[in-house]
């Protein structure tokens, strides 16, 4: 049978730890339609477009051009490269 009891689970480092994860979640959430995360967000689009990038390059292909928009959306053109790498997150790409 399981053991639900909480009383030896964590030290304090872990309790602390935990607890400031709650706390950040809670912020964002309250952020997230805000402004303020903005530029947080608009970098996170450029990473994950920047990744379709990296797979176009490690894969021989060419990078047209990446762009990221305020809109909080993004695209990279490739050229080449073997797209059933690049293509899984949903990268556009120019004919070849």
């Amino acid at each position: 049978m399981a053991n639900w009891e909480l009383k030896s689970c964590c030290n304090h480092d872990q309790k602390v730890f935990m607890a400031t994860i709650g706390i950040f979640t809670v912020v964002i959430l309250a952020l997230w339609r805000t402004v303020l995360l903005m530029p947080f967000k608009l970098i996170t689009v450029f990473l994950h477009e920047a990744s379709h990038a990296i797979a176009c390059k490690l894969t021989c292909g060419d990078v047209e051009g990446i762009q990221v928009h305020a809109n909080e959306g993004g695209l990279t053109l490739t050229r080449g490269g073997i797209y059933w790498l690049i293509l899984p997150a949903g990268c556009n790409t120019l004919s070849p």
